[in-house]
């Protein structure tokens, strides 16, 4: 594999040279992949260009892509582009020069992309990993972040380490599709909103332990200052965006459901009222006319954005859809006939929505979100 190593900097010059052999030395490790790495510096004063330059000079693998200091975001998304487009990248691994992420565990991350995961996050949330030397305004700034703000109110539930750079992702079918030009963020929010992204594409995520150490060398550029405040807020209004987006799906999944509902309650009434047919046939027959109005609407609204497409996907798709829905199916066909015996025929329609709202709308969404409309199947 093509392994891109993007190193953001501003004013690392007494870190990027460590950083550069450091990475040197895992590529001589690591020696079926091959390695290169790019740095993104934005216009540092301290130095830090020159010395990337010397490294160059030496080390043909190593490139230099510098610009305005516009924040991290923006810094990161260009090298993402550059990296795929220019240095024709397979999978890119985002770092700080800070080595307050041990680069180290480059190899491990590496042979997770070998298992079939898509994006690899290192992370201080899961067992093995975590942070030292934190103080309690700390801890709280990052639950807050981290925790409330990604985790609940953005809800994105792929990785619990929402806020950290190093990650490896894979660029074919993922990052590739990330509109990199539609992310408008300047900030660190450029974690948690590329992991969101990239959950849209069906990427595939775990999580390796790593401990998130202080930096040893340099002045940080975290501080309580106006800067830190910008970066707050872009962080809430981004997770705001993100759950108003989710909700819009969740809104659509909603009306699709409706519809279906009236195609259920309407056919149940024919096949069971006035046709006079088994209550068991009847109820199966009308679910499963509204199955197949679930999926026709969700495929081309819901869920455009992974929209099947082909005729022979489309009937490969559905058949995989009336699989899933098996469980609708008997939890429909069984509850409603059995209601309708304990009951009577009286409360047939009231049964109906009962048990679509409590019971099926919850098992279809999760159904269809994790096993229909994704477009990576994972890797065993």
């Amino acid at each position: 594999m093509r392994v891109v190593n993007i190193i953001p900097t501003y004013n690392e010059k007494e870190n990027i040279g460590k950083m550069l052999e450091t990475l040197e030395k895992i590529a001589g490790e690591v020696k079926k992949d091959e390695f290169l790495t790019l740095v993104v510096d934005a216009n540092s004063t301290d130095g830090t260009q020159e010395i990337v330059k010397k490294f160059i000079g030496k080390n043909k693998k190593i490139f230099l892509l510098t610009g305005p200091k516009k924040g991290l975001g923006h810094d990161l998304i260009r090298g993402y582009r550059y990296a795929m487009e220019k240095l024709r990248a397979e999978i890119v691994i985002p770092n700080d020069a800070d080595f307050q992420w041990n680069p180290h565990h480059i190899p491990e991350m590496l042979r997770k992309i070998e298992q079939g995961y898509d994006v690899v996050v290192a992370s201080r949330h899961i067992k093995g990993g975590g942070t030292e030397n934190w103080g309690g305004f700390r801890k709280l700034n990052h639950w807050l972040a981290n925790d409330f703000f990604a985790g609940f109110v953005a809800g994105v539930k792929e990785i619990k380490d929402h806020s950290g750079c190093f990650k490896a992702i894979r660029v074919k079918n993922h990052l590739d599709r990330v509109n990199l030009d539609n992310l408008n963020v300047k900030g660190f929010v450029i974690q948690n909103e590329i992991l969101y992204q990239l959950s849209k594409t069906g990427a595939k995520f775990t999580e390796v332990p790593v401990k998130f150490k202080e930096r040893e060398r340099g002045v940080s550029k975290l501080g309580f200052n106006k800067q830190y405040l910008k970066d707050i807020f872009e962080w809430i209004k981004s997770c705001l965006l993100i759950r108003f987006e989710r909700s819009q799906q969740f809104f659509k999944f909603g009306v699709v459901g409706f519809v279906g509902y009236l195609i259920n309650a309407s056919t149940l009434h024919l096949f069971a009222s006035i046709l006079l047919w088994p209550e068991w046939l009847s109820w199966a027959l009308s679910t499963e006319l509204s199955i197949i109005s679930n999926f026709t609407f969700n495929n081309l609204w819901t869920f455009e954005k992974k929209q099947i497409r082909g005729v022979k996907k489309i009937l490969n798709k559905f058949l995989h859809f009336n699989l899933t829905s098996a469980g609708a199916l008997g939890i429909m066909t069984g509850v409603g006939t059995l209601g309708v015996k304990i009951l009577g025929p009286q409360y047939r329609q009231i049964l109906l929505p009962f048990i679509i709202v409590f019971l099926v709308v919850p098992y279809n969404y999760f159904m269809y979100t994790h096993f229909i409309w994704k477009t990576k199947k994972i890797k065993k």
